[in-house]
């Protein structure tokens, strides 16, 4: 068992690591366009949660948040893949449609090479 507890603190070390590279969030300029003055446009800080959870007045998953100014991650994605991502859970037509807006609007202005 001395080989997987190795690799658990590599893992745990890699985790924090890539986390604080790759998923803080600073807010700049473009955090308060369009009239955001007050209020990041990406929603940052994170309310901060103890514990994920379903909460059933909202029929979402609120997940888990130590550090209200670090994106939703999944470690496992984090550390093999090595980006930064933000993880949704979500549950409605509603919610995916403004995903499926977001996720349109993002890779359309990116340059193509």
């Amino acid at each position: 068992a001395p080989v997987l507890s190795d690799w658990e603190a590599l893992c745990a070390t890699e985790i924090k690591r890539c986390g604080t590279v790759l998923q803080h969030h600073e807010c700049h300029a473009v955090c308060h366009k369009y009239g955001n003055d007050n209020r990041c446009q990406f929603l940052f800080p994170h309310e901060i949660v103890e514990k994920s959870h379903f909460d059933p007045e909202t029929n979402s998953v609120v997940l888990k948040c130590l550090d209200g100014n670090v994106n939703y991650f999944n470690p496992y994605i984090l550390i093999f893949c090595r980006h930064n991502h933000d993880i949704k859970c979500i549950l409605s037509g509603k919610g995916a449609k403004a995903a499926m807006f977001y996720i349109s609007d993002y890779i359309t202005k990116m340059d193509v090479n």
